[in-house]
């Protein structure tokens, strides 16, 4: 028995949409359940598990036709669905009261309740969200029957605020296999018997790195779990340390270079290391270079604070570093270096000295 293993499709999600690339993020996610339904035919899939947040929201009976349509194309495949956090059922709601096609069990109890495979001698055990919020770790109670048959168990959540388990302690259950969804990033447990595939695409910025799902088998007693990529884009933070001799043209000439231009990549940029105290980075120019979702700042002005302590002691910037500069074993270290810089950057912006513009 062949199965894909995927969760938070997010379906009717729309990130970055006020960036030019939002229509294409948009469409990315619409499309993903499409894409799924096309590969587990070309590929005879036995069973889709989807643990949790199909939807980005409670759906309506419209979106819910909408996806009738794509799992009636499934040739073979089975389908098991449970409900998480972002598609929770409200009392009445329309995913509560929805027929699936014939090939879908969606299991919206909010108790654990086992849809059975005899052609493969397979239970699959789940539950579903009927509020956005489920605090208690209910997994200790989830320890798989003790039978001939082989089991599956979905799960949603893995914060403080969804079903707060631990990834190793799901290890002690026993289940030939732990489906999760909720944290849209991919992880697996040290045995590889509990998996979190992540999102399929990218939702927002900080979701770096592959987005895709897992594969794998149980046949004859065996057990083999692959990770796929599945997404065609990606997210990337860019860092780039600075020195004082870095030229603002030489930056826009470096990432013109490293951004692709196809749409595929956007990055966050992240500016770090010591520049040039004259220099102006621009960072609305560096956003405009291309697929830049956001320039972050993290660098500082490389000020001669050896030269400004050795001054006489009545010198405006020789007291203003005696007094803000910190110990090296201050645990405030680093907050009180970056009040130092800022008191700095304001005290040569404005004061002024006879016979100088601006104090330097």
């Amino acid at each position: 028995m062949r199965f894909i293993h995927t969760a938070d499709l997010h379906l009717g999600a729309a990130p970055d949409k006020d960036k030019p690339w939002g229509p294409a993020r948009a469409d990315a996610v619409r499309q993903s359940l499409p894409r799924l339904v096309e590969l587990c035919n070309q590929e005879s899939v036995d069973l889709l598990l989807i643990a949790g947040d199909l939807f980005h929201r409670p759906p309506t009976e419209a979106e819910l036709k909408e996806t009738d349509y794509l799992f009636s194309q499934l040739t073979l495949t089975k389908v098991v669905l449970i409900a998480g956090n972002h598609d929770f059922l409200r009392p009445g709601c329309a995913m509560a009261e929805h027929v699936f096609p014939e090939n879908v069990f969606f299991i919206s109890s909010p108790d654990p309740e086992t849809v059975r495979f005899p052609q493969w001698n397979l239970e699959v055990t789940g539950f579903s969200y009927y509020s956005e919020q489920l605090r208690q770790d209910l997994t200790k109670d989830l320890v798989c029957p003790k039978d001939d048959k082989r089991h599956i168990l979905m799960l949603h959540g893995g914060d403080a605020e969804h079903l707060p388990f631990k990834l190793g302690a799901l290890q002690e259950l026993g289940w030939d296999y732990i489906a999760l969804g909720h944290i849209h990033k991919p992880s697996i447990s040290a045995d590889g018997r509990a998996a979190m595939p992540g999102s399929p695409e990218p939702l927002d910025k900080t979701e770096t790195g592959p987005h895709g799902f897992y594969e794998g088998s149980l046949t004859n007693g065996a057990f083999s779990l692959s990770w796929r990529n599945f997404s065609n884009f990606e997210y990337t933070d860019l860092k780039i340390n600075l020195t004082p001799d870095t030229r603002f043209a030489a930056l826009e000439s470096l990432l013109k270079k490293r951004l692709k231009p196809d749409g595929s990549e956007v990055c966050r940029l992240f500016l770090s290391g010591r520049r040039d105290p004259d220099a102006d980075f621009d960072r609305d120019a560096l956003s405009r270079l291309g697929f830049v979702s956001e320039v972050i700042d993290e660098s500082q002005p490389d000020f001669p604070w050896e030269d400004w302590a050795a001054r006489p002691a009545h010198d405006i910037l020789a007291r203003l570093t005696a007094a803000l500069t910190p110990s090296e074993d201050d645990p405030e270290a680093a907050l009180k270096q970056k009040a130092l810089v800022y008191a700095a950057e304001a005290l040569l912006s404005t004061v002024k000295r006879p016979g100088e513009e601006v104090l330097r």
